[in-house]
């Protein structure tokens, strides 16, 4: 029986049953309960903000604690509202949405920002102390091996640097190690600007410029290609650590070296020095597919850079982006003639790279005729820009189920950018250059005052068959799609 004082008066016996209850529910017109930090906003931050948002986080400030998250509430719901937080890039829009979700997508939901403001619009409730969930790592969960320059390398002057590194990662057994995790570390993350990572197989060319260069050590790499027989992966600012299941890995042939190349932004200062390293997962597991990454963009030319409205030639295009052009768009295509010997191949995964002052950016594919489950024209990745928080979006589906390239496709990606000073990375760019406080146009090229059109893919093959007795790995012939335009 519900507890409900008596109530003389016989006229207000069924009120009183009403306002008691029969049932012991409460009243329909009470407050509901007040939005806590323990019960309600706590957990929401652990799933999607604490891993960067924690003491010595590469996010500026912790929401970790009640106080921390109390004190910078106002800024982080403007963050959420505008979208910036948390930093994940993907867009669902009419021309472009990708056929498949992403893992680890980190958008708040309607109902999580819902419960954010109703946390700060009710002052703060503590609520009941409960233990709160732990963040997920932002770190390589099992390293192998940690890859260390032997000698620091220090930036200075006003000019973009690239300095290579080569790196032993060991392997003498004679037998193909297979690489399913790698993440870089920058040791100065202030001019770090990002590092491509390829592997140079053992022949005389990898021995004469190991001979040259020595492993560990910083060597100017500004002027020339960096040497690879194929990209192992690319790490850039806010990206996670390159992970792929066990079914897919990276070959580590025998005696082979890696090159780390980094792309270094003095921002016109004298710096700490920089030893950025890299940590390995690997194994002796044969997989099932071989992963390795290819780009498509940065074209400088017709025919596979497009025309636009802002060209000076009505008969040649070009990559330039107008000063005081607050949504300038560069389109360009390139279509699949060969694709070496390899099968199977799936984009596992897509990675936007422009540089500072960008906005938009999306890829395609046009295949010539639709194939099983891929249907003719499909959209491959479509977001926002931020300079300060580029990623890696891997698709949440089967490998046999993710987008295949064929021969005779066309790939395509469009990019926009917003070249006024209202843009505050154009004002960045500036000022780091010295290059004043009006806009300037914008070329294709390596320096940050110079921009970038890439998606750069994730792609997963045919692996070899494992070898048997003595029998030599035989690397797939990579075809068009080793050949990557320079990531700088």
């Amino acid at each position: 029986m519900p507890s409900c004082p008596l109530l003389r008066p016989v006229l207000l016996l069924s009120l009183a049953a009403t306002a008691c209850g029969t049932d012991g529910a409460p009243d329909a017109t009470e407050d509901p309960p007040p939005t806590t930090w323990y019960q309600d906003v706590a957990p929401i931050l652990s799933a999607r903000c604490m891993s960067c948002h924690q003491d010595g986080g590469i996010a500026p400030f912790s929401l970790t604690d009640y106080d921390s998250a109390k004190a910078s509430s106002a800024r982080m719901l403007e963050n959420v509202d505008s979208g910036v937080m948390p930093p994940f890039d993907a867009r669902e829009e009419a021309d472009c949405t990708p056929r498949f979700g992403w893992q680890d997508d980190q958008r708040l939901s309607d109902a999580e920002k819902a419960t954010l403001h109703a946390w700060v619009d009710g002052g703060h409730a503590l609520g009941t102390p409960a233990e709160i969930p732990q963040p997920a790592s932002i770190d390589l969960p099992v390293v192998s091996k940690t890859l260390t320059p032997q000698t620091p390398w220090t930036t200075s002057g006003d000019r973009d640097q690239f300095i290579c590194y080569i790196l032993d990662p060991g392997n003498e057994t004679g037998k193909v190690m297979w690489m399913n995790g790698m993440q870089v570390r920058p040791g100065n993350d202030l001019v770090v600007h990002h590092a491509v990572v390829t592997e140079l197989f053992d022949n005389a060319a990898t021995t004469a410029l190991v001979a040259d260069k020595g492993i560990g050590q910083p060597w100017d790499c500004d002027q020339q290609a960096t040497p690879a027989a194929f990209v192992v992966g690319i790490w850039t600012p806010g990206n996670q650590p390159m992970q792929t299941p066990a079914e897919l890995a990276v070959p580590i042939l025998p005696r082979s070296k890696l090159v780390m190349q980094i792309h270094y932004h003095p921002a016109g200062t004298t710096n700490l020095p920089d030893t950025t390293a890299i940590d390995l997962h690997v194994t002796p597991t044969w997989p099932r597919k071989m992963y390795f990454v290819a780009a498509i963009g940065n074209e400088a030319q017709a025919p596979n850079l497009l025309p636009d409205p802002d060209d000076r030639s009505t008969t040649t295009p070009e990559f330039r982006i107008p000063h005081d052009s607050a949504s300038h768009t560069e389109t360009m295509r390139r279509t699949i003639d060969t694709l070496g010997n390899l099968t199977g191949v799936k984009v596992y995964s897509v990675n936007p790279h422009m540089h500072l002052v960008g906005t938009h950016i999306n890829g395609k594919i046009e295949r010539a005729s639709a194939s099983g489950a891929d249907p003719q024209n499909e959209c491959l990745a479509n977001g926002g820009w931020n300079f300060d928080w580029q990623r890696t979006y891997i698709y949440d589906a089967p490998i046999d189920d993710l987008p295949s390239i064929e021969v005779g496709d066309t790939l395509a990606v469009s990019c926009t950018w917003n070249n006024t000073i209202d843009n505050p990375f154009v004002q960045r760019m500036l000022r780091d250059a010295g290059l004043g406080a009006q806009p300037i146009d914008i070329t294709l090229g390596e320096q940050t005052t110079n921009e970038m059109c890439l998606e750069i893919f994730g792609l997963a093959v045919d692996a070899p068959p494992q070898p048997i007795a003595n029998q030599a790995f035989v690397m797939p012939d990579l075809g068009k799609l080793g050949a990557l335009p320079r990531i700088r």
